[in-house]
């Protein structure tokens, strides 16, 4: 059996994420395990993504939608690295996704400036954000997340609920008739 390129294992793991997502059954339980299977290969997860779903969402979207659902979109190449570097341990860093994205889409107006000329100007704040998301995005993933307020409403509303009328509690059996 002959081992497939890496170059080409990019657009299958794409086509793959993309036909699931398409299909309505991409969860983030079945993109890990995709993304899974793919990482025990030789794929270079830099790769410019060219395919796109029916509503015309990039693999990076679909995967920061899916694993990271309260994300902004201006984020999807950073959370598409980071989640791409928890799963499956590789080193995907967020100048070379940046830089495929801004390959990717053309120009229209003024010029972008390159992502290590926005690195050199960017503000403290900007980097305390990305740092705080990195964190907040390994603690999703991680299953290590806060308790957030509606977790703990929820747990009060049970106990609550307990205590109302339960029509299946001490319920018996009907009785055999006599003959």
């Amino acid at each position: 059996m002959s081992r497939t390129s890496a170059s080409t294992l990019f657009p299958v793991f794409e086509r793959a994420v993309i036909s699931l997502y398409d299909g309505g059954v991409l969860s983030p339980a079945v993109l890990e395990r995709v993304i899974g299977a793919f990482a025990q290969t030789d794929i270079d997860w830099r790769t410019t993504p060219t395919a796109r779903s029916v509503d015309g969402r990039t693999l990076r979207d679909i995967v920061a939608q899916t694993m990271l659902p309260g994300d902004a979109p201006k984020s999807a190449s950073s959370s598409f690295a980071a989640v791409i570097g928890h799963i499956a341990g590789a080193k995907v860093s967020e100048d070379d996704t940046q830089a495929t994205s801004e390959e990717r889409e053309p120009s229209r107006g003024k010029p972008k400036k390159s992502a290590r000329s926005d690195e050199a100007g960017s503000s403290d704040e900007d980097s305390d954000n990305n740092d705080a998301s990195s964190e907040e995005l390994l603690a999703q993933l991680s299953g290590n997340a806060p308790r957030g307020k509606r977790k703990a409403e929820g747990k009060a509303k049970a106990a609550a609920d307990s205590t109302r009328f339960n029509p299946l509690l001490n319920a018996a059996l009907p009785h055999k008739k006599k003959d």
